[in-house]
């Protein structure tokens, strides 16, 4: 029974952690283990792709996407450097090139040194798995688009790298080192 004062107990203390530094400790344990799962599986895909190697479909999809566009340009860029009639065919489908190149002749002179250094350009673009395994023999395959231009570089099997700048599907820069 109580005694009739108005004195009161006052409430017990509670013992532990308050329930926002519960929720963020339950949130961040979350974020991380989500964030070890997916380097576990990209870890896991890296290894099965360097085993295995790259599946067709992903080849055929990521090569669509990315990649026979660019090679296409550097086909039809290297076939017309092969002779003079094919460099003043390129010269003037590609009026961007005049910022480099003032004249068709000094188009035409640079083009002559280039030949040389025009190897054996497949006429297949190589797939992701060869394009990877020739990575790691330094070769070199890099398209890089950014505001309306592209940027590719090649190494050409036994030849020069290849350099090309294209702006809305127009070559405006060539280079073979």
């Amino acid at each position: 029974m109580t005694d009739g004062s108005w004195e009161s107990e006052a409430a017990p203390a509670k013992k532990g952690m308050p329930t926002w530094a519960k929720v963020s400790l339950g949130c961040c344990g979350g974020c991380v283990l989500v964030f070890i799962l997916l380097m576990a599986t990209c870890v896991g895909g890296v290894h099965w792709v360097s085993k295995h190697g790259v599946p067709g479909v992903l080849d055929k999809a990521v090569g669509s996407a990315f990649l026979d566009k660019a090679w296409a340009d550097m086909d039809r860029t290297v076939r017309g450097l092969r002779t003079e009639q094919g460099t003043k065919a390129l010269y003037s489908a590609n009026p961007g090139l005049s910022s480099v190149f003032p004249t068709e002749e000094d188009f035409l002179k640079e083009a002559e040194e280039w030949r040389p250094k025009l190897g054996e350009f497949p006429a297949q673009r190589p797939t992701l798995q060869e394009l990877v395994r020739e990575q790691k023999g330094s070769s070199h395959f890099n398209v890089n688009t950014s505001n309306g231009r592209t940027s590719i570089e090649y190494q050409i099997p036994k030849g020069g790298m290849l350099h090309l700048e294209l702006e809305a599907e127009k070559l405006v820069d060539v280079r073979v080192e």
